[in-house]
C-alpha cells in the first residue's frame, strides 16, 4: 500500500511502498477512501505545541509521537478484512465506517467507562498508530468503527474529529439552548460547532472571528444570530450590549486574545471552553472567578458515544455540511502549506484513488 510518512519534523511528507497491514484478533482492516486535514496535525508536522510565552511543548520528548509516523485522524473508508475473533462475518466487506481514531489502552478506568479520548495511555490513528494517510489501517476492534450509512462520502471522516470536537465541546456547556453562547474562531471546527449548534437547538449564536468574509458565510449560510470581526474597536462591550453576556464561550482558537475576549463576555455562572491549540494563556483574575461562580474547561476530542450521537444528527439532515475541498492525497505536502498560510475555508479532504 501507498502510505504518506512524517520521517522528519519540519520536512514533507515523503511517500512510500509499505506492505499491508493484517488484521489479527478483533482487528479490522479499513480501506481509507478519504481523510481530513486537520489543522493539528500542522502541529504534529512542526514537532511541537505552544504552550505560551515562547515555551514549546516537543512531542517527540513528551512520548505523543515517534518517527516515521503517519498522519491522518479524520478516515473514511470500507471494511476490507477482519481478524477472526471480530465478531464481522462477509456481508460487513464493504461496509462504510467512520474511524474513532481516540482509542485508549483499553484496560484503565477511563477507557472502562468510555472516556478513551482521556486516557493516560493514548492508542490514537494518526497519532501513535498509522492514520489515514495511508491506504489502509488497522483498527483494534469494531466498536471504534461508527456506521458511515447515508453519510456524504465527500465529509463523512471530518466528524471524526472536526465534528466530534465541536459536539463534545457544546456538550460541555451544559443545558443552556435558549440563552447566548459564543463561538470564537470560524475556521473549520468552528463553522463546524457553528452549523452543530444550530442544528440541535442552541437559539442564541454569537460568531467571533477576524475574517469578515467567514462571518458572512456563518450568518447568511449557517443562521450566526449575531457575528462580530474580533479586531473592531471594543468589540467586547458591543457583544455584551447586545447579548447582556453570554452564557457560553467556545474558544476554538486558544491564543492570548481569544482567551481574554471570551473570559470577558461570560454572564454571572457562565462557562468558558477552550478547545484552541494556537498556543495561548489563561489569565484570569480570581475573585471575580468566584464571586460570578464562573467555569473553566478544556476539551479535547471526545467520546464513541458522542461520535455515535453526532452521526445520528447528521443522518437526520439536521446539521448543515461545511465548506470542504477534496484534494489528491499526493498533493498533501501543498495542501499543508495553504492551511498553515491561512489560504484554506472550510476544510481539505485528502482523498485515496
Amino acid at each position: 500500500m501507498k502510505a504518506y510518512q512524517l520521517e522528519e519534523f519540519g520536512k514533507p511528507l515523503q511517500a512510500r511502498e509499505l506492505d499491508d497491514p493484517t488484521p489479527s484478533g478483533t482487528e479490522v482492516l479499513v480501506r481509507v477512501r478519504s481523510c481530513g486535514l486537520c489543522h493539528s496535525d500542522l502541529h504534529l508536522h512542526e514537532g511541537s505545541f505552544g504552550l505560551g510565552d515562547d515555551h514549546r511543548l516537543a512531542i517527540d520528548e513528551a512520548g505523543i509521537i515517534r518517527l516515521p509516523a503517519i498522519l491522518g485522524h479524520e478516515a473514511y473508508g470500507l471494511i476490507e478484512d477482519f481478524g477472526p475473533d471480530s465478531g464481522l462475518t462477509p456481508d460487513d466487506r464493504g461496509r462504510p465506517v467512520i474511524v474513532f481514531s481516540w482509542v485508549g489502552c483499553g484496560e484503565c478506568e477511563r477507557c472502562a467507562t468510555g472516556h478513551d479520548n482521556m486516557c493516560a495511555d493514548p492508542h490514537q490513528t494518526g497519532i501513535q498508530l498509522p492514520g489515514g494517510y495511508a491506504e489502509k489501517i488497522i483498527v483494534r476492534e469494531p466498536k471504534f468503527l461508527v456506521d458511515a450509512e447515508g453519510i456524504d462520502p465527500a465529509i463523512a471522516g471530518l466528524y471524526a474529529c472536526s465534528g466530534l470536537t465541536a459536539y463534545s465541546a457544546l456538550a460541555k456547556l451544559g443545558p443552556i439552548q435558549r440563552d447566548w453562547i459564543a463561538i470564537v474562531g470560524l475556521g473549520g471546527v468552528g463553522m463546524m460547532a457553528l452549523a452543530i449548534a444550530k442544528g440541535i437547538g442552541f437559539e442564541k449564536v454569537a460568531v467571533v472571528d477576524i475574517d469578515d468574509a467567514k462571518l458572512t458565510l456563518a450568518r447568511e449560510e449557517y443562521g450566526a444570530d449575531l457575528a462580530f470581526n474580533g479586531r473592531a474597536d471594543g468589540v467586547g462591550d458591543t457583544i455584551k450590549a447586545e447579548t447582556g453576556g453570554v452564557a457560553g464561550v467556545v474558544d476554538l482558537v486558544g491564543s492570548n486574545d481569544s482567551s481574554a475576549l471570551g473570559t470577558a463576555l461570560l454572564r454571572p455562572d457562565g462557562v468558558h471552553v477552550n478547545v484552541g491549540l494556537f498556543g495561548g494563556e489563561l489569565r484570569f483574575p480570581l475573585v471575580p472567578m468566584a464571586v460570578m461562580q464562573l467555569q473553566f474547561r478544556g476539551s479535547f476530542t471526545g467520546t464513541l458515544s458522542e461520535l455515535e450521537e453526532l452521526v445520528g444528527f447528521v443522518r437526520e439532515g439536521r446539521i448543515k455540511p461545511i465548506p470542504a475541498r477534496a484534494v489528491p492525497i499526493e498533493d498533501v505536502n501543498d495542501a499543508m502549506r495553504q492551511l498553515r498560510d491561512g489560504k484554506v475555508s472550510g476544510r481539505v479532504v485528502l482523498t485515496h484513488a
